[in-house]
């Protein structure tokens, strides 16, 4: 080998290590940049579910079966009624949020981790009244994605944390006293 192929291979090398390296670096950063992305996104979508406009229509959904017993109650008082407007309220934000959770642009176990209690006890506010609305409505999807996050949230709760996660060991702060 002559030196100057030495030193076309031994420019190539180095072009190719440069390459793997500034790869390497550009991989990492993106993992930040999503990092962050995700976390303004999830800190917005809890939010739109913790919002007093949201609260108040889960107030107002409170006892909604009771109010529509059986499936002609429903084809003849819901429609237009407060308990409708209520849930078209419902539908534009949580089921917004946990459409985008389950296409994975949201990272479900960090919006359950945060509001899961939330979710599950707002899902258990209008999940009767809801599958007699699909019945009802002959549509077996309507608020499928709020269903999907509350059961999500559901196997979730349940789900064994990281082993070895130093901020999921139960004795993380064995030796720390609280103080203020």
């Amino acid at each position: 080998m002559t030196s100057e192929q030495g030193l076309a291979a031994a420019s190539v090398l180095v072009s190719l290590i440069a390459l793997s390296l500034s790869t390497l670096l550009l991989t990492r950063q993106n993992k930040q940049i999503e990092h962050e992305r995700n976390a303004l996104a999830i800190l917005d979508a809890i939010g739109r579910l913790t919002d007093p406009v949201i609260v108040e229509a889960f107030g107002e959904l409170e006892g909604i079966g009771r109010r529509y017993p059986d499936d002609e109650s429903v084809r003849r008082n819901f429609e237009g009624s407060p308990d409708d407007q209520a849930l078209v309220l419902v539908a534009q934000y949580v089921e917004t949020v946990a459409c985008l959770a389950r296409r994975r642009v949201l990272d479900a176990s960090l919006l359950v981790d945060a509001v899961g209690f939330m979710l599950r006890s707002r899902w258990n506010t209008v999940r009767a009244f809801v599958e007699r609305l699909r019945r009802v409505r002959g549509n077996e999807f309507l608020f499928e994605n709020f269903e999907w996050l509350a059961m999500y949230s559901t196997w979730w709760r349940d789900t064994p944390r990281p082993r070895g996660e130093a901020n999921y060991d139960p004795q993380q702060f064995s030796n720390v006293e609280f103080k203020v």
